[in-house]
């Protein structure tokens, strides 16, 4: 298998593609997307129910991804549920379910070294009080959408995020994902 691809990857945002280390993380990308045996994007949603207004947005992103799985070389999208907030207790952080998720979450937060990139400030982390309850708690709360691009396993981009300051949006990495779908070319050699 062989690409036919230009040098430099031309998305539809210029002023987003303009900036060095976005610029440099799409070509790094674009190079692991085409060598990888394996690519596959992971959705992370608050809700399979947002709000009205988000709602078809979110719609409009997981029918996208799901069109490049079945027309391109991206071979798989999931999407996991990960409600509003996940409360950082001992108790729920031991529950099989929380821990999976938190899991994934501390994944998707140590991404992005390579690139001066961080998808940690999306991710916030609240104090709950109940002055009626007189109870404390700490939860995590994630983005409303979250994505992550996998090449073999290994993770490839996290969107919303920062590189180099400037902030992404899961709408970029979008256009980033469409465009590396479409430059990918499959050669037959005789």
């Amino acid at each position: 298998m062989t690409r036919d691809r230009s040098d430099s990857i031309d998305i539809s945002n210029s002023e987003t593609t303009d900036r060095p280390a976005f610029r440099a993380w799409l070509d790094a990308t674009a190079d692991r997307f085409e060598s990888a045996d394996e690519r596959r994007v992971e959705v992370f949603v608050r809700s399979m129910l947002p709000p009205l207004g988000a709602k078809s947005g979110q719609e409009a992103l997981i029918a996208r991804l799901d069109e490049l799985t079945d027309e391109s070389s991206l071979d798989a999208v999931s999407v996991t549920v990960t409600g509003d907030r996940l409360c950082l207790c001992e108790t729920c952080a031991g529950t099989d379910t929380e821990r999976a998720l938190l899991d994934r979450i501390a994944e998707l937060d140590e991404w992005g070294g390579d690139h001066d990139a961080t998808a940690s400030p999306f991710f916030e982390v609240r104090d709950l009080d109940s002055a009626m309850a007189d109870e404390t708690a700490r939860a995590l709360v994630p983005p409303r959408v979250t994505t992550a691009l996998y090449c073999d396993d290994s993770l490839a981009g996290v969107f919303p995020c920062r590189i180099d300051g400037q902030e992404y949006a899961v709408a970029d990495f979008a256009d980033a994902l469409h465009h590396f779908c479409e430059e990918r070319q499959l050669v037959v050699e005789p």
